[in-house]
């Protein structure tokens, strides 16, 4: 693990004033977001866009936020998966018409990683992608959900998994996490679907109670894997699960009050969005920060927050939109409780949210994008730090 790796799915749309005033939740946004990106085109985006090219790429080195690469072009809308594993490993699966491309980072460059044709379903599918090295990541997918694709290095592998790991919620739907250490240390939560978690011994495959039901999942390190619940935050240290509550506000009469987002980056350094959702008017979120002792409370940056990743040093990302004026998804920097803003770089479709991911065990972060030009559509990978 990353993207572990911690994954990192999104969906790539603004929202204008009238189109957020019905939206259901602010939590339900917020689970679109997370799950699935359509990379979406405007006009503004193609305008800001150098020489109607596709976004240029920055140096890997610099400090600030930058385009380091762009796949496509496409004919219609991409999607894909964002994940890491350490500074010099990071993947990302990429979907869209006439286009299925897995990509990984060497430590210097982002290069394309082999896909037979027969094995495309299995990659368009997947919902779960996470990886320990080079020669060890594993994709977890709604394409037959009795076997996963294994990179070993060399080439692709089915390899088969029982049944009861990939498991569907009660919609219906298989919404799955994913934490890779090594080839003989694999969980794999299923969100929503009761209350375990699925492990890999290299050898085979055991259900691990939990003390409540999954809802999202965050690794750091095998001794350091965070889950959420509904009203409860899970820990493993390597030899057990523990439960901490999560204070609850006073509600008025028919608030409701959720919680997701969950990204970890040590056992006294985590974070979550809590959502307090109305009948009749706008949700209010908050950011959660657990210090080791106690869980506290930080105002939200923005209306809706779509993604969120610990900067390495104790301060926070975040992306977000708000409702008036609405349109236009901006960068936020928690550092010593005060937000700072950011606009994504020129030619990054800031109509739609880059999804933040944390480069353990650094201060850097990388992100998912999108941006529109007159030769197609693109998906980009944004980066912060060297």
């Amino acid at each position: 693990m990353g993207l572990p790796m911690r994954t990192v799915g999104y969906t790539r749309r603004g929202l204008t004033s009238a189109a957020t005033a019905t939206v259901l939740s602010t939590a339900v946004l917020i689970t679109a977001v997370l799950t699935s990106v359509t990379l979406s085109a405007t006009a503004d985006t193609a305008a800001t866009v150098a020489s109607g090219g596709f976004p240029q790429a920055g140096s890997a080195k610099a400090a600030g936020w930058r385009v380091v690469t762009a796949i496509g072009p496409a004919t219609g809308n991409l999607s894909g998966l964002l994940t890491e594993d350490s500074a010099k490993d990071a993947w990302s699966i990429w979907t869209g018409p006439g286009l299925t491309l897995v990509d990984r980072w060497t430590g210097n460059a982002w290069a394309r990683v082999p896909l037979p044709s027969e094995l495309g379903a299995y990659v368009q599918a997947t919902v779960s992608l996470s990886a320990s090295s080079p020669a060890n990541a594993w994709l977890f997918g709604t394409h037959g959900t009795t076997g996963a694709l294994r990179w070993t290095g060399a080439r692709w592998v089915l390899q088969k998994i029982p049944s009861w790991i990939l498991r569907r919620d009660s919609s219906g739907t298989i919404n799955a996490r994913s934490a890779v250490f090594g080839p003989g240390n694999v969980w794999v939560f299923s969100l929503g679907a009761g209350p375990y978690a699925a492990h890999y011994s290299g050898r085979s495959w055991a259900k691990v109670k939990l003390l409540a039901v999954p809802t999202d999942e965050s690794a750091v390190a095998p001794d350091d894997i965070w889950a959420l619940g509904t009203a409860s935050v899970l820990h493993w240290n390597g030899t057990k699960w523990t439960t901490t509550g999560l204070p609850g506000p006073p509600l008025p009469t028919g608030a409701t009050v959720s919680y997701s987002n969950l990204t970890a980056a040590g056992p006294d350094d985590a974070w979550l969005l809590r959502t307090i959702s109305f009948p009749s008017r706008i949700p209010v979120t908050a950011v959660m920060h657990w210090n080791g002792t106690s869980w506290l409370t930080v105002a939200s940056p923005a209306d809706i927050v779509g993604s969120i990743a610990p900067d390495g040093r104790g301060g926070l990302w975040a992306n977000g939109i708000d409702v008036n004026p609405g349109g236009f998804w901006l960068l936020y920097h928690l550092v010593a409780g005060h937000w700072t803003t950011e606009y994504p770089p020129a030619g990054v479709d800031n109509h739609a949210p880059e999804i933040l991911t944390w480069i353990r065990g650094t201060r850097s972060l990388w992100a998912a994008g999108s941006a529109f030009t007159p030769k197609g559509y693109y998906g980009v990978i944004l980066k912060h730090g060297v």
